[in-house]
């Protein structure tokens, strides 16, 4: 049985549509772990049929799904599903039980990164069912190091013993809520792991099947418009109603839809939705001095990646018609609601920033003044477009009710915008996640960590998706198959490593060595 808590709002019925049009799926938060107990078991893996021996399984299971009903427990948005998402007013409703043994799957992986992309695009291509009832809009991949299979010495240990992969629907949670999430499920590890040592663990009784109670008192966040006033000004609507309703699609065309690069393929001319990984990073020394740099010329890490972008982008992604480059950067809403919201709640409190850049004809002006230049330039902008993003949240209060105006909403991109796209990339920037004290106390170690989500098929072309960790920045590019090659991509990428680096040591920039 179920339990309506409430209505959909807005944003959060933006993620159900994405997903109705097949345009957009799931985000990910993917984070390697080293455990001595569970490396200790080894071999873990049947060498003979690669499947994961039982004991090793059932001893993971004892920890698992006692700290997975406490997260639960602690987040209620891990809790819910959907109810008539097709009709005028989709519903959360609260599940009355879990089966958490629903929700886990095991894999074999090795410690070769190229696992780790296969797994990823595999997650993103896979829906949560909007559909189903009986199930949350989350789920969770357990990948095991196998260190039978392994080329090196055989006493060497693998630098992840763990993987834990985190799936969920954007309509319950922001890239944000991977803090709430994975904190949360930190904290639970380590509660589960006391209780353990204080011999007062309790075995499940069925490693197979493992069902929670959700308690009937179980409430989620108030959306986004219930907590910040979106609505928008006079002049704001007034401009929107002319550009819409009365400017002719000739002249909008060409004087406010600038002609940006956004892609190779049109998206009307890729049947398949499947989504492209590939996996960057910018080592501890190097980002340590990229951090320090930025701090003397007095911007911000996410005004640098943003640069970084532009100037890769200049020299692998540029054809020679293209002008523009369009970039769109998620912006948190939650220090401007009220009261502001932690980042220990799940939630959709998100809006975005547009920035448009015309390219110049001149190469030679790709040099570090103009670096830290646009730098400047974009914390600026972003600082000053705070108010509009936010207006903008407000203006799909303006949308028909009724499903298909919503879907329309959607699917009309693909004919009025370049490429059928909304943009050239979006730059999702996650920023440095902090531990909480004494919630990394347990035995399971933190190595690192990578964010991503599912490719867009009228949003960006190309997602980068940044998130650092320890002093190690961490980079995952996502990209439909098809939108343009994956050997362009790793051109483009890779021209964004190099240009951190030479930034990172006060080296000049030359865009023709990038």
């Amino acid at each position: 049985m179920t339990k309506v808590l409430r209505p959909v709002g807005n944003l959060e019925r933006y993620y159900i549509t994405r997903q109705n049009v097949n345009f957009y799926n799931n985000i990910s938060f993917a984070v390697r772990y080293q455990w001595d107990e569970l490396y200790n078991l080894n071999p873990i893996v049947d060498p003979l049929t690669n499947n994961i021996i039982n004991k090793a399984k059932e001893f993971i299971l004892q920890i698992l799904y006692p700290s997975l009903k406490k997260l639960i427990l602690e987040q209620p948005s891990l809790s819910i599903s959907l109810k008539e998402t097709k009709s005028s007013q989709p519903l959360f409703v609260l599940l009355s039980q879990i089966d958490i043994s629903n929700l886990i799957k095991f894999i074999v992986i090795s410690n070769d990164e190229k696992d780790l992309v296969k797994v990823l695009e595999k997650e993103h291509d896979i829906a949560l069912d909007q559909e189903d009832e009986t199930k949350p809009l989350w789920r969770m991949v357990v990948g095991l190091y196998d260190i039978t299979n392994s080329n090196e010495n055989m006493r060497m240990r693998p630098d992840y013993d763990i993987c834990i992969i985190f799936c969920w629907h954007h309509c319950i949670g922001d890239g944000k809520s991977a803090y709430a999430i994975h904190n949360t499920f930190i904290k639970s590890i380590n509660s589960t792991l006391q209780e353990k040592n204080n011999n007062s663990f309790i075995k499940p009784i069925n490693s197979s099947k493992y069902i929670i109670s959700i308690p009937d008192i179980h409430q989620i966040c108030e959306p986004l418009e219930k907590r910040i006033n979106v609505k928008p000004t006079i002049p704001h609507l007034l401009k929107k109603i002319f550009i819409e309703l009365l400017l002719p699609s000739i002249l909008k065309k060409s004087l406010l839809l600038p002609d940006y690069w956004a892609g190779d393929i049109h998206s009307k001319d890729i049947s398949d939705y499947y989504t492209k990984v590939q996996l960057y990073s910018l080592e501890k020394d190097d980002f340590e001095k990229l951090i320090l740099i930025t701090k003397q010329n007095q911007t911000t890490i996410q005004a640098v990646l943003h640069t970084a972008i532009l100037f890769s982008s200049f020299h692998y992604l540029n054809n020679n018609n293209d002008k523009y480059m369009r970039i769109t950067s998620p912006l948190t809403l939650r220090p401007y609601t009220i009261p502001p919201i932690s980042n220990n709640d799940m939630g959709n409190y998100v809006s975005e920033f547009i920035f448009d850049y015309k390219f110049p004809v001149n190469k030679s002006i790709f040099d570090n003044i103009y670096f830290w230049e646009l730098c400047h330039q974009y914390k600026s902008q972003l600082k000053n477009n705070i108010s509009l993003s936010i207006q903008h949240i407000g203006m799909l209060n303006y949308l028909s009710k009724d499903n298909k105006s919503w879907e329309e909403f959607f699917k009309q991109k693909m004919v009025g915008l370049p490429m059928g796209r909304g943009y050239s990339i979006e730059l999702s920037n996650w920023g440095k996640y902090n531990i909480e004290k004494n919630t990394n106390t347990c035995n399971w170690k933190i190595v690192d960590m990578f964010f991503s989500q599912s490719a867009q098929v009228v949003g960006a072309a190309i997602n980068v998706n940044s998130i650092s960790y320890n002093n190690k920045l961490n980079i995952s590019i996502t990209y439909q198959k098809s939108v343009i090659s994956d050997k362009k991509v790793k051109e483009f990428s890779n021209g964004i490593i190099n240009c951190l680096k030479l930034i990172s040591n006060n080296k000049n920039i030359n865009l023709i060595e990038l």
